[in-house]
């Protein structure tokens, strides 16, 4: 029987019938480990919710852009949201269909521009009127008709961490609302821009009902006073963000992105797609780690462990807090307060500071949960540190999408100079 998300069997970390300390020994660490089964069951649930909406949604690749992830993804049924030209043949490398794809991001240069229309991608979302202008000029030297969407800031505060709000004017994204009629003149205007409707997106980790339906209400608003000028507003981007509790203390679950979307759009004839990412996936990760050695202070008692922050930048970068568990319960193990740590050379370089765990040996492993958005995708190579293994496990079976980085193909990169 196939098992969503991992359980403990004789105390020993599983994931569907497969022993993750048996993986740790087998591939090495660190290591990123992705659950088949709990990615279907996150699609599942929203695919439920956008179904009666005749909705699509399409994956935030730049949440995990490994390609075994975006196959498997897109082959229950999503399409991709990208924001680089990287990404976008990434997609099209696992046979994502171009009509799927929606091209966004603050940046898009001439030649992301010229490909996603050349490949006829199913839509560009244009973040400022600047961009509107290079689009049309591009779409007319390729003599090349490209759908285009206007994403909008609706200046609306979020409730997120800061590093995630990309909904307020003081943001980097989007086109004011004030200004969104004029680029709607641009558009008409523009012998190959296809009008296609609005996006939005202001922020990640959000749960609160009030901003899905403040947003809602106000994109569903200009969308209506748009049609009322006379212009062509059929599709609306509603963007993603939805909130995962990294403690593990409450089930994913997209109850108050459902309550406002009903109350919003139930009876509406707009055509309706969402860019989920973290909610996909960040459950189905987690992180593999060794530990190297305990060390004490007067003050605090630290696991050195063997990932860190190039491979996990979320604790550092965003003071995060994943649930970090042994692979073995040991039921005579003393309960020590831990700072864990990597070997990096920075005093940011932590996974996590003040955990209550059994006392860690010397080579024990520890899980870092929920590491499957925003994981291997922000990784680096600081300190000439390898990259980590990624393994994915669908129907009891091991898959291995990326080989540990070795540290001769780092050196290899760089070109010694004749001096």
């Amino acid at each position: 029987m196939q098992k969503t998300g991992y359980y403990r069997k004789s105390g020993e970390l599983f994931l569907q019938n497969i022993s993750l300390k048996k993986l740790a020994n087998t591939y090495g660490t660190p290591t990123f480990v992705y659950d088949s089964n709990s990615i279907k069951h996150s699609f599942n649930l929203l695919d439920s919710i956008m179904k009666p909406f005749n909705g699509k949604i399409h994956f935030a690749v730049k949440s995990n852009d490994n390609l075994g992830v975006i196959k498997y993804i897109n082959s229950l049924g999503a399409g991709a949201d990208v924001v680089s030209i990287g990404e976008l043949k990434r997609c099209l490398k696992v046979s994502v269909k171009p009509k799927d794809i929606i091209f966004s991001g603050v940046g898009k240069q001439k030649d992301e521009i010229e490909f996603a229309i050349i490949k006829n991608i199913k839509q560009l979302n244009a973040e400022s009127i600047e961009e509107l202008k290079d689009i049309i000029e591009i779409s007319k030297n390729l003599k090349k008709k490209v759908n285009v969407a206007l994403r909008v800031n609706l200046d609306i505060n979020a409730k997120t961490h800061k590093k995630i709000s990309t909904g307020d004017e003081n943001s980097k994204f989007g086109i004011i609302y004030d200004d969104i009629v004029s680029a709607y003149k641009l558009m008409k205007k523009a012998s190959f821009i296809k009008p296609y409707g609005l996006a939005i997106h202001v922020g990640s980790q959000l749960f609160d009902y009030d901003v899905f339906y403040k947003t809602f209400s106000k994109i569903k608003k200009l969308a209506l006073e748009l049609r009322n000028k006379g212009f062509e507003v059929n599709h609306l981007d509603l963007g993603g963000g939805f909130g995962v509790d990294y403690s593990l203390k409450n089930l994913l679950n997209y109850e108050t992105f459902n309550r406002a979307l009903n109350k919003v759009f139930k009876r509406d004839d707009f055509q309706i797609s969402i860019e989920p990412g973290r909610s996909l996936i960040a459950e189905s990760g987690i992180l593999l780690t060794k530990v190297i050695r305990e060390k004490s202070t007067n003050l605090k008692k630290f696991l050195i462990v063997d990932a860190a922050m190039n491979n996990l930048i979320r604790p550092t970068l965003y003071n995060a807090r994943h649930s970090i568990i042994p692979l073995q319960v040991k039921n005579n193990r003393l309960i020590k307060k831990y700072d864990i740590v990597g070997p990096i050379c920075e005093t940011g370089d932590f996974l996590g500071i003040g955990y209550s765990l059994q006392q860690m040996k010397k080579n024990e492993f520890l899980a870092i949960m929920t590491c499957g958005a925003y994981g291997s995708v922000m990784r680096s190579n600081y300190n000439s540190r390898p990259s980590a293994t990624e393994i994915f496990i669908h129907d009891d079976k091991e898959i291995l999408l990326r080989e540990r980085e070795k540290i001769d193909q780092l050196i290899a990169v760089d070109i010694i100079p004749n001096f």
